[in-house]
C-alpha cells in the first residue's frame, strides 16, 4: 500500500513538473454589426448584421512546451465561424465543414534560431503586407480584399468550386505549408512553401521593419497544381510613420493573374492605399483611409474607396466601432479593384455604414 502511495505521489509530482513547462490557451473574437449599403451589387438596398467589422469571428487553442536551452515547441488550431448564425466557416478548398480552416500547425521557436513551423497557417507575405495596411488589415474594407482577391481566386478558368492552386485560400492561408521566421532587431523576415502534394505548389515572402518608421515588403505566387506554370503573384511595398497621436501609412499593391487555361495574363491590378490613424484619447481611434484600385488590363475596372471610421474600447477586450465607406466604381468595376467585401454595384456610388461591437476572450 505504501510503495502504490509512492508511485502515485511521484507520477503527480512529474504531471505537476510536466504542466509547469507548458501551457494551452483557448482565444478566440465575436465580432458583429449591423450593415446598411444603398447600392449591392445585385441591385437596391440592403440592410445586414455583418460579420468582423474590425476583426473575423473566430476560436482556437494555442500552447506552448518550454523544451530547455531557449527551444519551444509551439502548436496553433484556430477555426472561424458565422457569429450571426453560428455557421462554420469553410471554403472551395476546404470543405464546408473545415474546424480549423484558418490554422492547423505545429512548430519549433527559438530566440536565436527563430521559428519553423508546419501545416495550414497564415501566409508570411500577407503578416508582412498587414504592418503597413492602412487599416491594418480589418476584417472590412481594407486591403485584405486586394490581396484576397488577386490572389488567383476570381481570374478567368477557375473552376466554380475548386480553386486551381489548392493550397492557396485566398492568399492568406497557406496549406501544406513549410514556413521559417525570425527577427534580426527591428527586422523581420519570413518566408513559406506549401508542398504541391499535387494541389499546386505557393511561394510567400515578408519582411518588415518595426519603428517610428515602420516599412514592409511582401511577395507571393501560386503555380498550376503538377506544373510549374504559375497562375497569380502579388507585390507589395509600403511604410508608416508614427509621430505623437498620429500614425500615417501608405502601401502599393500589385496583383497579376493569369488565365487558368491558357496562362495568358487576365489581369494587372494596381492598388494604393494611405491613411492616417488619430489616437484621441487613451480608449479611442479616429482612422481615415483611401484606396485607389485600377486594372491596367480593363480601363473601366476602377474603384475609388473612402473609409472614415471610430473604434472606443470599452476595455481591453470589447470595442465599439463605426464605418463609414463611399465607393465610387466604374462602368467595369469588378472584385480585383475593391476593398469591400463582395464588392460594389458598379457604375455608381455606393455608401455603406457599418456600426458594431467586438469582443475578444
Amino acid at each position: 500500500m505504501k510503495k502504490n502511495l509512492l508511485a502515485l505521489a511521484v507520477l503527480a509530482l512529474v504531471s505537476s513538473a510536466a504542466m509547469a513547462q507548458s501551457s494551452v490557451v483557448l482565444y478566440g473574437n465575436v465580432d458583429l454589426g449591423v450593415l446598411t449599403q444603398n447600392h449591392s451589387p445585385a441591385g437596391g438596398s440592403s440592410t445586414s448584421i455583418a460579420n468582423g467589422g474590425i476583426s473575423p469571428s473566430i476560436w482556437g487553442f494555442r500552447g506552448s512546451e518550454d523544451l530547455g536551452g531557449g527551444l519551444k515547441a509551439n502548436f496553433n488550431l484556430e477555426g472561424h465561424f458565422a457569429a450571426d448564425t453560428g455557421a462554420a466557416g469553410g471554403n472551395g478548398t476546404t470543405g464546408a465543414a473545415a474546424l480549423f480552416r484558418r490554422q492547423s500547425n505545429v512548430g519549433l521557436s527559438s530566440a536565436d534560431f527563430g521559428t519553423l513551423t508546419l501545416g495550414n497557417q497564415y501566409s508570411p507575405a500577407i503578416l508582412a503586407f498587414a504592418a503597413t495596411d492602412p487599416r491594418g488589415l480589418r476584417e472590412n474594407f481594407s486591403g485584405l480584399y486586394s490581396w484576397a482577391y488577386n490572389s488567383g481566386v476570381v481570374a478567368p478558368g477557375l473552376s466554380a468550386t475548386v480553386l486551381p492552386n489548392q493550397n492557396n485560400d485566398v492568399g492568406v492561408f497557406l496549406q501544406n505549408a513549410i514556413t521559417y521566421s525570425n527577427k534580426f532587431g527591428p527586422v523581420g523576415i519570413a518566408g513559406g512553401y506549401s508542398v504541391s502534394e499535387g494541389k499546386g505548389a505557393v511561394y510567400s515572402l515578408g519582411v518588415t521593419y518595426a519603428g517610428p518608421l515602420s516599412l514592409s515588403a511582401a511577395y507571393q505566387s501560386n503555380n498550376k497544381p503538377n506544373t510549374s506554370d504559375r497562375l497569380s503573384s502579388i507585390y507589395t511595398v509600403g511604410a508608416g510613420y508614427t509621430l505623437g497621436d498620429f500614425t500615417g501609412k501608405l502601401n502599393y499593391l500589385r496583383g497579376v493573374n493569369k488565365n487558368a487555361a491558357t496562362l495568358a495574363d487576365a489581369s494587372k491590378v494596381n492598388v494604393v492605399g494611405t491613411g492616417v490613424d488619430w489616437k484621441t484619447a487613451a480608449s479611442n481611434t479616429v482612422m481615415a483611409a483611401l484606396y485607389f484600385g485600377k486594372n491596367k488590363t480593363n480601363s473601366q475596372d476602377k474603384t475609388t474607396t473612402l473609409i472614415l471610421s471610430d473604434e472606443y474600447a470599452l476595455s481591453k477586450r470589447t470595442t465599439l466601432y463605426g464605418t463609414f465607406t463611399y465607393a465610387d466604381a466604374k462602368a467595369g468595376a469588378t472584385l480585383l479593384t475593391t476593398v469591400v467585401a463582395g464588392g460594389t454595384a458598379a457604375n455608381v456610388g455606393t455608401s455603406l455604414f457599418n456600426v458594431g461591437v467586438r469582443h475578444s476572450f
